[in-house]
């Protein structure tokens, strides 16, 4: 996903080798003056799409190869300091969707093929008569599945292909006025999955293959067009099945699954028995299972699940533990959540035991609790992005995660740590006379700091990764990589 220069290709062996001792690296520091809060990661063509301000446009569209250089803003959709607040970044059949929200023109759909000229508007309320408002889209096939509301109709299924001409009622599942509060929509596999209420059976989950003849509802949740319970929500599809959280007086929140069948819907397991309820959240596939966070009476623990009863299973703690599980994201063979040790949310990682469960810390961080404000994590090529604040001075920025070393590629070229793997000392090429380096274990213990002028001895460390930062005299990062000591 990103390429590097020969000096650096070492380090990719490396942690091939020893991918556990990964460690958070900033992507880029989009905002210099404060937090950037980039959010809706979303991976398109090997390119991820996100959202971020910084500090002089305003929130607006941004992408990234994974790279610094790499990461760029792709259009002010809002001129100036305004913010167009682009999300729900959407594949179409090979073409690229996303909706904006500003203050002045509301929703509208645009599509982009990631540079400035060939982002463009797409189609706006104003563009379909009777149409009042839109919420809640997703992708199908050639086509966008969303929630529209017209007078006639309510609050109904429509669709559109990006056109004015190809935008209309898809469905009214709720007939008349009525509003069939069509929602939480998930696309998988050439159908959307979604609550709706036909005004006789209350809301309960639906499907759709992007035809007539194929929208129906799938099973009741709750008899009746009462509603006693929880709207069906957070639809996950793992294998063939589509797990969501719903809830029932008799049972309170739990976690449900379908096969698209009456037959094959119902309850997977009852987490924290009896009427309370364990709240499934951060439904997630991870290696051919089903994983959340979700509550007894005991804790909240991330679960797995198989789909039956006595495969939907509590993983173990490990000592110390973390509580309160938050972001679950599959990547490279692990699963890594935001977790709160008892003092500060960091990011963890886990392969499902104890003793595979551990803290990933950033080198140096100052900050307490640097994913107190994350949001979801997203696994596109062999990395991992996520939103953190590390460093007080940086603010909350994109961070990567994955088998590459060192994302300031201005500085490659000219810059580097060599050897790589060392085993008695690291020497500093390419660095201002007065840059420091810190070395740091990948548990975020500052291990030692010296001047790049002279090289550094490890001798004396244990054999294995640590972290290699090197600062300016104003405390800027020049550059960071990981170096395996070995003899």
């Amino acid at each position: 996903m990103r390429a590097r220069s020969s000096t650096l290709l070492i380090c990719t062996v490396v942690l091939a080798a020893a991918s556990t001792a990964q460690v958070p690296v900033l992507l880029k520091d989009i905002n210099p003056n404060g937090a950037s809060n980039p959010g809706g990661f979303t991976c398109i063509g090997g390119v991820v799409y996100f959202s971020a301000n910084d500090g002089v446009n305003g929130t607006e569209l941004w992408k990234t190869d994974g790279t610094e250089a790499g990461t760029v803003m792709v259009k002010d959709i809002e001129p100036g300091s305004g913010s167009s607040f682009p999300m729900t970044f959407m594949d179409v059949d090979g073409a690229i969707y996303f909706t904006t929200n500003d203050v002045a023109n509301g929703v509208r759909l645009w599509t982009t093929d990631g540079t400035e000229g060939g982002t463009q508007l797409a189609l706006t309320l104003a563009d379909v008569p009777g149409l009042l408002e839109w919420i809640s889209f997703v992708p199908l096939g050639d086509r966008i599945f969303f929630r529209g509301h017209a007078t006639d109709t309510g609050r109904e299924l429509w669709s559109t292909d990006g056109t004015p001409a190809g935008t209309e009622l898809f469905m009214d599942i709720h007939p008349g006025p009525n509003n069939s509060g069509f929602q939480n929509p998930m696309s998988h596999a050439g159908k959307i999955y979604f609550t709706a209420s036909d005004g006789t059976n209350g809301a309960e989950p639906w499907m759709s293959d992007g035809t007539l003849a194929g929208t129906q509802m799938i099973a009741e949740t709750i008899a009746g067009p009462g509603s006693s319970g929880t709207t069906p929500t957070s639809y996950t599809a793992v294998g063939n099945l589509v797990f969501f959280r719903a809830g029932t007086s008799a049972t309170g929140d739990e976690l449900w699954s379908t096969d698209g069948t009456v037959a094959g819907t119902g309850v997977v397991r009852d987490i924290y028995i009896g009427t309370n309820s364990s709240l499934p959240a951060y439904l997630t596939e991870h290696n051919g299972l089903l994983y959340l966070r979700a509550y007894n009476i005991v804790s909240n623990y991330i679960w797995q699940s198989d789909g039956t009863q006595a495969g939907t299973v509590a993983l173990p703690l490990p000592t110390p533990a973390y509580t309160s599980a938050e972001y679950l994201c599959s990547h490279n063979g692990l699963l890594y959540f935001s977790g709160y040790n008892g003092t500060s949310r960091q990011l963890w990682r886990t392969d499902g035991s104890a003793s595979g469960s551990q803290e990933v810390l950033y080198p140096g961080s100052d900050v307490v609790s640097p994913l107190s404000n994350s949001g979801p994590m997203l696994s596109c090529n062999g990395e991992m992005f996520f939103r953190a604040n590390y460093m007080s001075a940086v603010g909350q920025e994109p961070y990567v995660l994955g088998l590459s070393t060192d994302v300031h590629e201005a500085a490659q070229d000219i810059a580097f740590i060599h050897p790589n793997p060392a085993s008695h000392h690291l020497q500093f090429t390419g660095f201002p006379i007065n840059a420091v380096v810190e070395l740091y274990a990948t548990d975020g213990r500052m291990l030692r700091t010296a001047p790049t002028l002279d090289p550094l001895e490890v001798a004396d460390l244990p054999v294995g990764v640590y972290a290699a930062r090197v600062r300016a005299q104003d405390g800027r990062v020049l550059h960071q990589q990981l170096v395996l000591i070995e003899r």
